[in-house]
C-alpha cells in the first residue's frame, strides 16, 4: 500500500507536449459528469472532460492558483499523480488575449450565418469554437506572472 502524503503531481499533455507540471494540493476539473476536486490519496479512476479551465492549488504558492485553458481531454489519477490529455491546453499567462477575442466574435459570426441558413451542423460547431474561446477569456482573468 501507497503512503499517505499531503500532495500529488499535476501533469497536463497536448499534442504539443508538456504544458504543465507541478505538485498541488488539490486541482478542480470539469469532467463530462460534472465538477471533481481531486485531493492528496484520490481513488484510482479515469474521467472525460469537458471544454473548461483545469484550476490548481500548487503546492508552492497556495494563494496563486494556477488556470489553464483545456477543450477537453482524459483525466487520469493513480498513486498521486494526475494526468489530463488533452487536444489543447494553455496556460493563463500564455494565453493571447486580442487572438482570444478575435475567435470569439468569429464563432459569434459563424452562429449568426448559419442561423441565417438554417444549418444546424454548422451552428453547433461555432457554438463549440465560441465555447473554446470563452474559456480561454476566462481562463486569461486569471494570469499572474
Amino acid at each position: 500500500m501507497k503512503e499517505r502524503t499531503n500532495h500529488f503531481q499535476v501533469q497536463i499533455i497536448s499534442p504539443n507536449g508538456l504544458v504543465y507540471m507541478k505538485n498541488a494540493l488539490k486541482c478542480h476539473v470539469q469532467s463530462v459528469a460534472g465538477g471533481l476536486t481531486i485531493l492528496p490519496n484520490h481513488i484510482t479512476m479515469i474521467t472525460a472532460l469537458e471544454i473548461s479551465p483545469v484550476i490548481v492549488t500548487p503546492l508552492k504558492n497556495q494563494d496563486d492558483l494556477d488556470y489553464i485553458a483545456i477543450n477537453g481531454g482524459l483525466l487520469e489519477v493513480r498513486d498521486n499523480d494526475l494526468t489530463i490529455i488533452a487536444n489543447m491546453a494553455i496556460r493563463a499567462r500564455d494565453i493571447d488575449d486580442a487572438n482570444a477575442q478575435m475567435e470569439k466574435s468569429l464563432a459569434e459570426n459563424a452562429m449568426k450565418q448559419a442561423l441565417i441558413n438554417k444549418d444546424i451542423k454548422a451552428y453547433h460547431m461555432a457554438e463549440i469554437d465560441l465555447k473554446k474561446a470563452l474559456n480561454q477569456l476566462d481562463v486569461f482573468k486569471h494570469r499572474h506572472d
